[in-house]
């Protein structure tokens, strides 16, 4: 008797672990999408033959800090990775190691190493726009005066955390994307196209 009321609480335990891990997951993924938008694409924009794409995990940038920052190009330089493919079109363009120092020394780069969007805007030649709502018109003005949008995603992973990966045109019906940490031209659709917000950098 004892031995089968051992059993039973030993399945018990075992489904109430069962529960509580489905539970975390239902809840991550519940976190996860929380004030996320699903875009769609109706339009084909070239991507540009010259575009560059960048690795924020570089060697040769890749322990530069952000700012006065702990955070280092590698840990967490995706938007500005994303911001020297963005101006690597342009007449002036700049690749992430270049970027990082010009934006460190104008103070780009809170203590956390978050970018100060305004603080970008005031760099001679530099425009940043930082729009309301992710929605796919902004995306569309954006791809259409031959700018690149920055946008939010969150990586696929069981547990959330947010990533920023660069658009740099579309074809087919499908978004295409410059993400820091791969070496190949992405979709939308790999992070099931959904973005939660919309920013734009761009040179002249």
């Amino acid at each position: 008797m004892r031995n089968k009321q051992l059993r039973i609480k030993n399945i018990m335990t075992g489904l109430v672990a069962i529960i509580a891990v489905v539970g975390l997951i239902i809840l991550s993924q519940m976190v996860k999408n929380r004030g996320g938008v699903n875009i769609s694409c109706d339009s084909d924009h070239p991507v540009a033959d010259n575009l560059v794409c960048y690795r924020q995990d570089d060697t040769q940038w890749k322990d530069e800090k952000l700012g006065e920052s702990k955070y280092t190009m590698k840990s967490s330089g995706c938007i500005t990775a994303c911001i020297a493919s963005a101006i690597s079109v342009s007449e002036e363009p700049m690749n992430p190691g270049e970027l990082v120092k010009l934006l460190s020394d104008n103070n780009v780069f809170d203590g956390a190493g978050n970018m100060q969007w305004g603080k970008v805007d005031e760099i001679p030649g530099f425009h940043a726009e930082v729009f309301s709502t992710p929605n796919q018109k902004d995306i569309e003005d954006c791809l259409a005066e031959g700018r690149y949008p920055i946008v939010k995603i969150h990586r696929k992973s069981l547990f959330s955390y947010h990533h920023f990966i660069l658009i740099v045109g579309s074809k087919d019906g499908e978004y295409i994307c410059m993400d820091p940490l791969k070496d190949s031209l992405t979709k939308l659709s790999d992070y099931g196209n959904r973005i939660y917000s919309v920013r734009c950098v761009w040179h002249d």
